[in-house]
């Protein structure tokens, strides 16, 4: 984002893919922002939550997800995958059936809260690496990613009469990608310093 990821508050979803990382940004809604501080800030003051009592069943639904905690989310976001064109092998093995993202994989969220000169920012971190189930469909996939055209929804599941009917919260289509011309990620402080902290016992030891 051309360094100007906090210029405004930030749903970041981070995909970590065995052989990469995809990242998708999108701008968080005004109304949103209480309720998410309301679930990830501890100093916020929870009596200040603006009244859900004007909102459509899918703000509503919404909200709800913004404040609840890691546990109840995970219970909640649905991606829906779609491939649009491409291989039909392809189309089979991915499907177009909501999943509950949490059931499936690991999810970890980061919050940081606003800061002088800077937006708040939630990302969530999808750790497909870690669900067998999901590699063995990127396998599949990533051997045909440049002719792919697919589209990811995500949708928080509406469990209350009053949270219905669902509407799509976020959603991303991916388009010729190639991951072998992707650019590579910048090395790590942690990366150095553990291979400084490696040439030095090696020194040590000559």
């Amino acid at each position: 984002m051309g360094g100007q990821l906090r210029d405004k508050p930030t749903f970041v979803i981070n995909f970590r893919l065995p052989w990469g990382v995809l990242l998708a940004y999108f701008e968080i809604p005004a109304m949103y922002i209480p309720f998410i501080r309301a679930g990830h800030d501890s100093e916020f003051d929870k009596k200040t939550l603006p009244s859900m009592g004007s909102m459509s069943s899918s703000e509503r639904c919404v909200a709800r997800y913004c404040q609840s905690s890691t546990e109840e989310k995970d219970k909640l976001l649905k991606l829906i995958p779609c491939v649009v064109d491409g291989p039909w092998v392809v189309k089979s093995v991915v499907g177009n059936k909501p999943a509950i993202i949490g059931t499936k994989m690991p999810v970890n969220y980061v919050y940081e809260k606003e800061e002088e000169g800077k937006a708040m920012y939630l990302e969530m971190d999808l750790d497909i690496v870690a669900s067998s189930a999901a590699r063995g469909i990127l396998s599949m996939v990533r051997t045909y990613t440049n002719v792919l055209t697919m589209d990811l929804g995500f949708v928080v599941q509406g469990n209350q009469d009053d949270e219905l009917p669902e509407q799509m919260l976020a959603g991303a289509r991916l388009h010729g990608l190639d991951p072998l011309n992707a650019p590579a990620l910048p090395v790590s402080q942690e990366y150095i310093m553990s291979n400084l902290e490696a040439a030095a016992h090696d020194s040590d030891e000559d």
